[in-house]
């Protein structure tokens, strides 16, 4: 959904205002009627609010310490993520910082990946980086609203007007963001329930990132109390069985440890490609597909695309695109596994079920070779192949050449599965797949608890399915406000 449009024209004086920037970006304007709307200016709802400082590089440190510097890295998603990315920094220069972070703030980057946010939602140890804001709101069901336009396109595309694109990247001041003007609603009720679609959000959000915890602790515990390791000077038996390979990682203490954590795990272990097939996805490269038109928005007759790309840290899909192409595409198999092979490697989903859903080269897509495979045991699979990443076994044995990546020979000869009991495997299985009946017959005052009850119940595929579906439901409702257009509240319960 877009709030600006191209202007039909433009004169000298709109070029001297932009910079002097010919950029057709540059010459944008809101695309609806601002008469009859009532807008507060985002500083209104904030309590407390501060941008991030630079930090010079050489005090960063490279061992873990409690304290963090926060940085875009940390953004990813909606939550803020506190394991991966960012920088350690020392004790006394998080507690002589300004910039301390805290529970209930929501981050908004302002170069970078413009109006990206990320909400705080547990307490930390960590100041923020220049380029970001952190904004605090008492009020929490405004807390939620004001959010709703950030997570919907309105305050990307706002801000946007406001920034030049003449440069390597967009870049708002502190001032001008808060001068963001916000939407204000005359029934109250509106407010609420585009506050608590948002809010449920969040929650699910959160929900991921706890099972992803549970699901790496249930498999991190059996593989210590079931498993022992030997770490040993490498033989060069171990050095030919390696394929001659003098990579320092295939020797290191922590490669060895989680190796043979699973050779002498007591219930066994399998090579995974014993049991799997693995191929890679289409091509869609001109040369092999013919021309191709893509598109971030849904569009009839397109395919939906999934890539390594937007694969994510905790298992989920960030984010679709859309590819249209007059040929018949390879889909993405139903019960399917898809392990990223390039960029992020071993960043690893479980499929169930993604329609009319294509991908490219670049993930590999594994198939049980037994047709009768129960869906837990795929899932547990993909899980432990998510697991690996976790404790960085891929930077250990992919290749640091060639392109780097996992290739056909690291899943013939360095991925090995545990044989975990059957209960173990579908414990693990059942954090991420679960599916729980809809709740029926919400109402304002029940939406949120009722809903946070079933994201506790729910599986990480099930929550980051649902994602998508609220996610349009809030561009919907800002659209609807925007646009004065009707808003039925019973049609969001």
């Amino acid at each position: 959904m877009n709030y600006t449009v191209q202007k039909s024209q433009y004169d000298s004086e709109d070029i001297v205002v932009n910079n002097y920037s010919f950029a057709p970006s540059d010459h944008r304007e809101i695309c609806f009627n601002k008469w009859g709307l009532s807008f507060v200016e985002l500083k209104t709802f904030v309590k407390k609010e501060f941008a991030g400082e630079q930090i010079d590089v050489s005090l960063y440190i490279k061992q873990k310490t409690p304290y963090k510097l926060i940085t875009i890295k940390n953004m990813e998603g909606l939550i803020l993520e506190e394991q991966h990315g960012g920088e350690f920094i020392y004790k006394n220069i998080y507690e002589n910082s300004s910039k301390k972070l805290q529970k209930g703030a929501f981050l908004v980057s302002r170069n970078a990946s413009l109006a990206k946010i990320s909400y705080i939602y547990n307490d930390l140890n960590g100041i923020l980086n220049g380029g970001i804001s952190s904004i605090f709101i008492e009020n929490e069901v405004e807390r939620f609203y004001v959010m709703s336009f950030f997570i919907s396109s309105y305050a990307k595309n706002l801000l946007e007007l406001i920034t030049s694109s003449g440069g390597t990247q967009q870049n708002i001041k502190r001032e001008t963001l808060l001068s963001l003007e916000i939407p204000t609603v005359k029934e109250e009720n509106v407010k609420k329930i585009l506050s608590f679609i948002t809010h449920n959000i969040i929650d699910k959000e959160q929900q991921i990132k706890e099972k992803n915890q549970q699901i790496d602790s249930l498999i991190k515990k059996e593989l210590e109390i079931h498993s022992h390791t030997e770490l040993n000077t490498p033989f060069s038996s171990e050095i030919q069985n390696n394929s001659y390979r003098f990579d320092s990682g295939l020797y290191s203490p922590e490669y060895k440890g989680i190796k043979e954590s699973i050779e002498f795990y007591e219930g066994g272990y399998f090579n995974l490609l014993s049991k799997y097939n693995a191929k890679r996805g289409q091509n869609l490269q001109v040369s092999n597909i013919g021309l191709s038109i893509y598109s971030e928005e849904r569009k009839n007759n397109f395919y939906r695309l999934v890539t390594n790309v937007e694969l994510t840290e905790d298992r989920t899909i960030s984010t679709f695109r859309y590819l249209g192409n007059k040929n018949k595409l390879t889909l993405i198999p139903k019960n399917s596994i898809m392990l990223s092979a390039d960029g992020s490697v071993g960043r690893c989903i479980y499929i169930d079920d993604l329609g009319n859903t294509i991908t490219n080269i670049h993930p590999w897509i594994l198939i049980s070779k037994e047709k009768n495979t129960p869906a837990y045991k795929n899932i547990y699979v993909a899980m432990f192949l998510g697991y690996l990443r976790s404790v960085g076994y891929y930077e250990k044995i992919q290749d640091k050449s060639n392109g780097g990546g996992i290739k056909l020979p690291h899943l013939e000869n360095w991925i090995k599965i545990p044989e975990f009991p059957d209960e173990l495997q579908k414990e693990i299985a059942s954090k991420y797949y679960n599916k729980v009946e809809s709740n029926k017959e919400l109402t304002l005052d029940t939406y949120l608890e009722k809903e946070k009850e079933r994201n506790n119940l729910l599986g990480i595929w099930q929550l980051n399915m649902e994602l998508f579906t609220l996610k349009e439901q809030v561009e919907e409702l800002v659209r609807k406000i925007v646009y004065s257009e009707e808003i039925n509240i019973s049609d969001y319960l």
